[in-house]
Parts: C-alpha cells; sequence; structure tokens
C-alpha cells in the first residue's frame, strides 16, 4: 500500500503539464539530452537528514559489497511512463497530453531506455465505466507510440485510486456485492486490455494489500494466487504477451510465492521501495527471484525507488507520506545513483530480464531544499512537476538522468 501511492502524484501535473504542452512541437525530432544547467556537485545533507542520509548509504554499501560483481545479462532498462498514468482520468483525453507523452517517450529512447510501463487501472476501460471507450482509444494510441520506437511495453493493472487525493476518478466500490464479483470484473477488463493492447507483458495483479485498502476487498495469499490462477486460465495465450503477476517485497512472501506453481503465468512482477534492514528488502527481491526462475517463471521489476525513509526501525505502512514529500530534494541524488546501481547489480545476478524505475520527474529536476523544505507536499508536488515537465520538454536532464543514461550506456556494452 505504500508505493503504487506515489505514483499518482505525479499525476497531478495532468493540468499543469497540459498548459506546458502548447508550445511543444509533436512532429519535431528530439534533440539529445542535456546535462542539468545547475552544478553536479552533491547538495550538502541539511542536519536533520543527515542520519536518515547515512543509514540509508550504508544499507545501499552493504548491499553494493554482497553483489559486487555485473555478473549475469543486463536487464531491460525501463521507466514509468507517467504522462500516461491512468489515475489523471479525464485530463488523459486532452489532446495535447499525447504530445507530452510522445515527449517523454523521445527523451527516455535518447537515455536508453527500451522500456516502458503504462497503468490501466481498472475498471476504466469497462464498458460501464464513464469514457471507457475514450481511454481504451488513448491507450491503444500510446501502445502505437511505444512500438513505432521500439520498446518494450509492460500494461500494469489494479485498483483505481478512487476516493484519494491522488486521483480525481470516482469508483462505487459496492456495485461489486463480493470479492468474487471484484475480481470477475477485473478478469474482464484484462481480457480486454490482452485483446485490444497485446503487450509485451501483462501484469495481473500486484500489491494486493494496496487493493484492500482501496477496495475493502482482502484477499489472503491463497484468495490471491486463486485469482491469478482464474486470470491465467480466462485470458487466450498470444505468443507475443506475457501474463504475470506479483506484490511489493514489503508485503507477505507468500503473496509472491504461491504464484510460482501458476501453469500459464510467465512471469513474478515485483516492486521495490524501502530498503528496510541493512538494505534486507533488496536481498529478498533476489531471493525471490530465484525461486521464482526456479519454478521456471521469468522475472520482472516494474516499479522500483528509493523510499526516504529509516532504515533503523522496521517500515511501517505509512512512511510513503513523509517519503514522497522529502524525495525532491537534490541532496539525495547520490543515493538515487547508487540505487539504480543495486538494483542492476540485483538484477543481474538473480536474471531479472526488466526493471523500470518510477520516478521519472526526478531524471529532470530536483529541487533546492533550502527554497523549498517548508513547503507541504501538496504545493511542491506542483513545483517539481511543472520544472520536470519543463525540462523534459527542452531535454534537459537533472544529473540523476545523466547518471542513469550513462549507466544504461555501461550496463548495455
Amino acid at each position: 500500500m505504500k508505493r503504487t501511492c506515489m505514483l499518482i502524484l505525479i499525476l497531478t501535473l495532468s493540468s499543469l503539464a497540459c498548459a506546458q504542452t502548447a508550445r511543444m512541437a509533436a512532429s519535431q525530432p528530439p534533440n539529445t539530452p542535456q546535462p542539468a544547467q545547475s552544478t553536479s556537485i552533491p547538495a550538502p545533507v541539511p542536519a536533520e537528514y543527515r542520519d536518515m542520509y547515512n543509514q540509508l548509504k550504508a544499507a545501499l554499501e552493504a548491499v553494493q559489497s554482497d553483489y559486487p560483481a555485473q555478473n549475469g545479462p543486463a536487464p531491460i532498462f525501463a521507466a514509468e511512463l507517467s504522462y500516461a498514468n491512468g489515475n489523471i482520468g479525464e485530463g488523459l483525453l486532452n489532446p495535447q497530453v499525447m504530445t507530452l507523452v510522445r515527449t517523454q517517450l523521445d527523451s527516455l529512447y535518447q537515455m536508453g531506455v527500451r522500456g516502458v510501463v503504462v497503468a490501466i487501472k481498472f475498471p476504466m476501460v469497462e464498458p460501464n465505466f464513464p469514457h471507457s471507450a475514450d481511454y481504451l482509444q488513448f491507450f491503444k494510441q500510446v501502445t502505437a507510440e511505444v512500438r513505432q520506437r521500439n520498446m518494450k511495453l509492460l500494461i500494469e493493472s489494479g485498483a483505481l485510486f478512487s476516493g484519494t487525493v491522488f486521483s480525481p476518478l470516482q469508483v462505487d466500490w459496492s456495485q461489486y456485492p463480493t470479492a468474487a464479483a471484484f475480481r470477475d470484473a477485473e478478469i474482464h477488463q484484462l481480457q480486454t486490455i490482452a485483446r485490444e493492447i497485446r503487450p509485451d507483458y501483462l501484469q495481473i495483479a500486484n500489491e494486493p494489500t494496496t487493493t484492500a485498502m482501496l477496495t475493502k476487498f482482502v484477499d489472503t495469499p491463497n484468495d490471491y494466487a486463486a485469482f491469478v490462477h482464474k486470470a491465467v486460465q480466462s485470458i487466450p495465450p498470444q505468443s507475443d504477451m506475457l501474463l504475470g503477476a506479483g506484490a511489493g517485497t514489503w508485503e507477505n512472501q507468500s503473496y509472491v510465492t504461491s504464484l510460482n506453481s501458476i501453469a500459464g503465468l510467465n512471469f513474478i512482477d515485483l516492486h521495490v521501495y524501502p530498503l528496510g534492514r541493512d538494505g534486507n528488502m533488496l536481498r529478498l527481491a533476489a531471493d525471490l527471484a530465484e525461486k521464482a526462475r526456479s519454478a521456471g517463471k521469468r522475472v520482472v521489476i516494474s516499479e522500483a525507488w528509493l523510499y526516504k525513509t529509516e532504515t533503523s526501525t522496521a517500515y511501517q505502512a505509512n512512511d510513503f507520506t513523509s517519503a514522497i514529500g522529502q524525495d525532491v530534494f537534490s541532496f539525495w541524488e547520490p543515493l538515487d545513483e547508487k540505487f539504480i546501481e543495486d538494483m542492476t547489480a540485483v538484477s543481474r545476478a538473480s536474471g531479472i530480464e526488466f526493471q523500470s524505475f518510477f520516478w521519472v520527474r526526478e531524471f529532470y529536476a530536483y529541487l533546492d531544499y533550502d527554497q523549498y523544505h517548508d513547503t507541504p507536499l501538496d504545493q511542491i508536488n506542483p513545483v517539481i512537476n511543472r520544472v520536470s515537465v519543463a525540462n523534459s520538454r527542452d531535454n534537459i536532464l537533472s544529473p540523476l538522468g545523466q547518471f542513469y543514461q550513462n549507466w544504461i550506456s555501461q550496463q548495455i556494452k
């Protein structure tokens, strides 16, 4: 229930982004991204964050010592296609948003990114949902843009963030009288996506505790496995589309391991955010990946980012709120680099074939702590989104974006 929340804050840029796009030329070929105009010298760590910073740094270095060699093939380096996330809602239907999507795809491609993640949230392409046909057409157009660039596409599913500050769309979950009815409707939407979109990777479900938080339909690991199994059986197999499901590393491991025996499920999908004590959640990702591969499954990481939370205490469900609010500051940038390095090392060592990083906006911009440290979360997100959109449009990378570009180049040699 932690990470998926983060995603929608990006989506508040829907209206902000649309205001920016009038100046974009969709047909204009992209320029090679350039480093950010600001200095690449790390910003000083504020006193109030030094302990947390040092804890995270030590945990990341501990993981690096466990995975020092770049063994195994490099994964497909991917990123969230944030301007096409379903939680934006009706903002997606503004024609200018497709210009943003093209611009983001071009910039990511220039960075070396060869895969993107697009979230089609339930029930937005179900026939009885308002504008469902328009949403489906939007996502088909996004898919065509991804295909034109010869990039891999992973479609994420999961419930809309209805009733939260993270999405304007509203869903009355009581229309589904039982958990079984809710799951059957989810499967129907997945069938539509499989038939109409045909992504390279179709994620049936992830973060079951997040779904429970939103909808109140709670699944045990056995319930979850039964739903995934039924979905696999209900979606006609296609040679060019892989089916998968998974969970976050902070959730009960059984949500993942219970999927390994499902015939027809092609891949296990992990979400990685909090480090945990000494980076143990990165090691857990490696362990879960190795178990999945031993069971004959492929493994992907469709979401990953470094949560800025204490590692000295157990991770708590509500930590994501503070993690989001402080993630935008430039003094974190060296740790974000280390996280990318660690995730890649884990992926290569564990045979993870596709890894996607979530907070794409930080590839284009950070904010200065001295200027914005007192700014509330609901105000700071529009600021970082606005700067990121402008830099993305102008092909200006932050130091982290420049690092990711160089890192990909080094890894795929």
